[in-house]
């Protein structure tokens, strides 16, 4: 997938900015603070309909405004058209228009723009909070599989609607039963496609760990869950069977404590737990592997390329560092890289990818320009 023309309007700094991008690396620099993150954004918020940064759309319109609009023309590896259009007002809410049809549901949409991203929180992904490796999956496996999304959308509901029973005054079982009927369908779905991921992702890392740090180290992933299978159980068995264990738990606390939502991933390195004896370059290197990986999976589910960015995560490695990331990216599409360093690039000036390079001068203002 390739993003041919983006477009801004009224979205955080950006009043109307339009650019155009080719093949190739997009090298977008400028001073801290400028608006280059902003770019990335915007094309996440086509890939994946909100933002990375924000936790309301509201936030993403531009000061005094009322509404924000961002319009992406992609290029298909098949040589189609996809023009998507994301908008947000504080009056109407959000709207998502692909090729000039509106979308009702978003979830049917998701996945048609595969995107990695990278960004300075992500370096906290082996070493920070579980939800932050959940989040992880789920924005993987939502885009490579639209059966995923839907599982995990009704999961979601349907633990908000469990959670409320559990909170009332009253202990009403049959009412509780029924949502865990629900619970257990959608959350069993979950769990056997993180499971396969997983396993795929473990098998990804460690050959790219050894390929970026050129050591033996044994890397690997595994899923950590709340739901113990006993012997010749099924996931929806040991899922009813751990459920009704609980019971007494969840109703004093309120809370849904078992599931998909409390489950986690384990990162070990020659059999020991990388949270605890890896340096913070071995903490760098594995998150650098696994967003790799992220994109190896998605490459070959969705059967092209992903678009790649790059948040200002590069400015602590060196040029061969940075080549042996690149070189493990079999067809490259796009890669968008944002950097305070004009010269930045200097670093894999030898690296035969074409390179462009757009300067962000502040207040909504961005350019192409020439670097020599």
């Amino acid at each position: 997938m390739l993003l041919r023309n983006l477009k801004l309007y009224d979205f955080r700094s950006y009043s109307e900015t339009a650019l155009s991008f080719g093949d190739g690396i997009h090298v977008i620099f400028g001073e801290n603070g400028a608006g280059k993150t902003t770019i990335l954004e915007a094309i996440y918020v086509l890939a994946l309909t909100r933002s990375f940064r924000a936790s309301l759309d509201k936030h993403l319109i531009r000061h005094a405004q009322t509404l924000f609009r961002v319009h992406g023309e992609f290029t298909t590896p098949q040589g189609h058209q996809l023009n998507t259009i994301l908008a947000y007002s504080r009056d109407n809410g959000k709207h998502l228009t692909v090729n000039g049809q509106r979308a009702l549901k978003f979830s049917e949409y998701i996945g048609d723009v595969p995107l990695v991203l990278l960004h300075p929180a992500d370096l906290e992904l082996s070493q920070g909070e579980p939800r932050q490796r959940r989040r992880f999956l789920d924005v993987l496996l939502s885009q490579s599989d639209r059966q995923y999304l839907h599982h995990l959308i009704e999961y979601n509901r349907t633990l908000r609607q469990r959670n409320q029973v559990l909170q009332g005054r009253h202990h009403d079982e049959a009412l509780l039963a029924a949502w865990d009927e629900q619970l257990i369908s959608h959350g069993a779905e979950i769990l056997q496609r993180r499971h396969e991921a997983v396993e795929q992702l473990s098998d990804r890392v460690r050959v790219l760990y050894g390929a970026l740090s050129d050591k033996a180290d044994q890397v690997r992933i595994s899923y950590r869950g709340t739901i113990r299978l006993s012997e010749g159980e099924t996931l929806p068995e040991g899922f009813r069977r751990s459920l009704l264990e609980k019971r007494q738990r969840e109703w004093e606390q309120g809370t849904t404590v078992i599931g998909p939502h409390r489950d986690d991933l384990n990162f070990t390195m020659n059999e020991q737990p990388v949270k605890m004896f890896a340096s913070q370059g071995e903490h760098k290197t594995l998150v650098i592997a696994l967003k790799l990986a992220e994109f190896q999976h998605l490459q070959h589910q969705r059967h092209q390329a992903p678009i790649l960015l790059f948040d200002d995560i590069f400015g602590e490695l060196d040029g061969n560092r940075i080549r042996l990331m690149l070189a493990q990216l079999s067809d490259i599409g796009q890669v968008f890289v944002t950097t305070t360093s004009r010269n930045f690039f200097d670093k894999v000036s030898d690296f035969e990818t074409p390179t462009h390079y757009y300067e962000v001068s502040g207040k909504g203002r961005i350019s192409p320009v020439t670097v020599h």
